[in-house]
């Protein structure tokens, strides 16, 4: 995913489901900070559009591309 794009979080886990209900289904991708070795292949960094509450995306969450 492209940095600046918004996605859609819908929580497949109790735990997910909760980010979701307390910042929101709208999150905006954010750069990565940068480091070597390089950050693993598909890890993404998002910062929610309703609260600015920032969270790295896991295997809590089905994300859903909004913007092109």
């Amino acid at each position: 995913m492209q940095t600046g794009k918004i996605v859609k979080l819908q929580g497949k886990t109790r735990h997910g489901k909760n980010r979701v209900n307390e910042h929101g289904e709208f999150w905006q991708v954010l750069d990565l900070p940068k480091r070597i070795p390089e950050w693993p292949t598909g890890t993404f960094r998002l910062q929610s559009l309703e609260t600015g509450d920032i969270r790295w995306l896991t295997n809590d969450f089905t994300a859903t591309i909004v913007t092109e």
